[in-house]
C-alpha cells in the first residue's frame, strides 16, 4: 500500500506545481489543494513531522521540536484527508486553524524567504476509521547540511589544479588481431569403410572409389584493423585524489567544433572526475571560450520525497570564458548538493541548458557510470544531440540508458581511444569496434564483447 501510496503522490505532484512562497494565512488558505490517495509517509532526517488528530487543529504533542538553525527549510507540507463525517463540517476552517496554530509555534516559517507551502488532499478513506489511521498535519523539509566529504574533496579538488602537470607522448601505430578457425587439406583420403577409417588408414588417391579428402582444423591471427600512429596530450596528476586520468584524457584528445554545452554531474561520487573536467577547461581556452556550462547536483540537497521528474532542481549554468568563475560555480553546486539518492537528474539539466543557450550545437555530458538517469522519460523534451562521457569506465562498459540518450538525441559516445558515432544503425546483437576494443550492443547497453 505505501508504495502505490508514493506513486500517486508522485504522479499528482507532476500534474502542477501549486507552491507559493506565502507569508501569511489569507494567501495560503487561496491555494489549491493537490489531491493524493495518501500523502506518503517516510523516514529522513531531513523531514519533521508534526501530526495533529483527525479533524482537529492542536497538535498531537506539547512537545514539539524547536526550529533548528543549523539547517535550511525547503517546504512545508499541509496534509488533511476530505472524507467528513457530517456535511455541514467546515475542512478550510480546520485548515485555517491549523495554519494559525503552526503560527503561533514556529513564526519564522511565515517570515522566512523562500520557503514554499503546499496542501494535499487525501482522498482514499472511505470511513472514519480509516480516516483515522491517516497522517493529519505538517510535514516539514529540510535541506542537507553539507558533509565533510564535500568539503574536503573540494581542497582536493584545488590541490590537484595546482599540481597539474601535462606533456604530449607518441603512440605508435598498432595492429589488432583475432583469431580465425579454418580447415586445410592435408593431402591424403580417407578410407570409405568405417573400420578401416576407425584405424586412421589413409590413401594418397581417391582411386575409382571416391574417397574423401582428409583435412585439419588450423587456428591463427589474422588483422582485424589497423590503428594508426598519433601524438597524444596526457595529464600528469598527483595520485592522492585521482586513479587515473582517462577522463581528461579523453576530453583534451577530442576536437570542438562549434558552439557546445558542457553539462557535468557534480554529485557525491563525481569529485575527482570534476577536478579533470575543470582541469581540461583551465588549459583549453578555445573550449572555454566557445563553451557553456551547467552544472547540476540533483535537488540542492532536498528530501528525494519532495524532488519531481523535471524539478528535482540543483541545476546551475553559467556562461563565463574566465576559469576562476567557471570554479567558483562548480564549487558552489557541489556544496549546494550533498548527496541523494544515486539515479541523476541528467535530463532536466540538458534541458535547462539548451532552453538558455538556444544557440548550441550539442550538449556533450558528463556523468558517473554508477549513476542511472531517473528523469529519461523526458528524452523526448531534448532537441539538441547529446553526446556522452561517462566517468569511471571510460573504456568500459556503457548502460542502455546512456545509450539510449546519446542515440534517439543524435550524439555519440565518447572513449578515452576514440568515439562511438552513428549510434542510430546498430541494432541489439551488432558488434561495434572502437579504439583496440569491441562492444557487443544488448539490452543492458554497449558491453565489452571477448571476441
Amino acid at each position: 500500500m505505501r508504495f502505490f501510496a508514493i506513486i500517486s503522490f508522485l504522479f499528482i505532484s507532476l500534474l502542477g506545481d501549486t507552491a507559493f512562497a506565502q507569508t501569511n494565512v489569507e494567501k495560503l488558505m487561496k491555494m489549491k489543494p493537490m489531491v493524493v490517495g495518501i500523502h506518503p509517509i517516510v523516514s529522513d532526517t531531513n523531514i519533521v513531522y508534526l501530526p495533529m488528530e483527525f479533524s482537529s487543529s492542536e497538535f498531537k504533542s506539547k512537545l514539539l521540536p524547536n526550529l533548528p538553525n543549523d539547517r535550511t527549510i525547503l517546504t512545508v507540507h499541509l496534509v488533511y484527508t476530505k472524507y467528513r463525517e457530517v456535511d455541514t463540517f467546515n475542512q478550510p476552517l480546520l485548515n485555517r486553524n491549523r495554519y494559525e496554530n503552526l503560527k503561533t509555534l514556529w513564526p519564522e516559517l511565515f517570515t522566512l524567504k523562500g520557503i514554499q507551502f503546499r496542501a494535499f488532499e487525501q482522498n482514499k478513506a472511505k470511513t472514519e476509521n480509516d480516516a483515522k489511521k491517516l497522517f493529519h498535519g505538517f510535514i516539514i523539509f529540510y535541506k542537507s547540511k553539507p558533509t565533510e566529504k564535500v568539503k574536503k574533496e573540494k581542497g582536493l579538488i584545488s590541490y590537484t589544479i595546482g599540481t597539474y602537470r601535462d606533456t604530449f607522448i607518441n603512440i605508435p601505430e598498432k595492429i589488432i588481431y583475432k583469431k580465425r578457425k579454418r580447415y586445410i587439406e592435408t593431402g591424403y583420403y580417407l578410407a570409405n569403410d568405417p573400420e578401416k577409417r576407425k584405424d586412421g588408414q589413409k590413401f594418397k588417391t581417391p582411386s575409382i572409389w571416391f574417397r574423401e579428402k582428409e583435412t585439419k582444423l588450423v587456428v591463427d591471427s589474422v588483422v582485424a584493423r589497423k590503428i594508426k600512429a598519433k601524438s597524444k596530450r596526457v595529464g600528469k596528476f598527483d595520485s592522492k585524489f585521482l586513479k587515473n586520468t582517462n577522463e581528461y584524457d579523453a576530453l583534451v584528445n577530442k576536437t570542438f567544433n562549434g558552439k557546445w554545452c558542457i553539462v557535468t554531474d557534480v554529485t557525491g561520487s563525481m569529485g575527482p572526475y570534476s577536478a579533470q573536467v575543470l582541469l581540461f577547461l583551465k588549459y583549453n581556452s578555445e573550449v572555454l571560450k566557445n563553451s557553456r556550462f551547467t552544472f547540476f547536483n540533483d535537488g540542492n540537497g532536498a528530501p528525494e520525497l519532495i524532488k519531481r521528474p523535471g524539478s528535482s532542481g540543483g541545476i546551475y549554468n553559467v556562461n563565463s570564458n574566465n576559469f576562476d568563475t567557471i570554479f567558483k560555480t562548480i564549487l558552489t553546486a557541489m556544496e549546494n548538493g550533498n548527496g541523494g539518492d544515486i539515479p541523476e537528474n541528467n535530463i532536466e539539466a540538458a534541458i535547462s541548458a539548451s532552453k538558455k543557450w538556444a544557440d548550441i550545437d550539442t550538449i556533450l555530458m558528463i556523468a558517473d557510470v554508477e549513476a542511472p538517469i531517473k528523469d529519461l522519460v523526458l528524452i523526448k523534451n531534448l532537441k539538441k544531440p547529446v553526446s556522452i562521457l561517462l566517468c569511471g569506465s571510460v573504456n568500459g562498459n556503457v548502460p542502455f540508458d546512456y545509450f539510449q540518450l546519446a542515440r534517439e538525441t543524435g550524439g555519440t559516445i565518447i572513449q578515452t581511444d576514440d568515439e562511438i558515432r552513428n549510434l542510430r544503425k546498430y541494432k541489439k546483437g551488432d558488434v561495434i569496434e572502437v579504439g583496440e576494443r569491441s562492444y557487443r550492443l544488448s539490452e543492458f547497453g554497449l558491453q565489452i564483447s571477448k571476441e
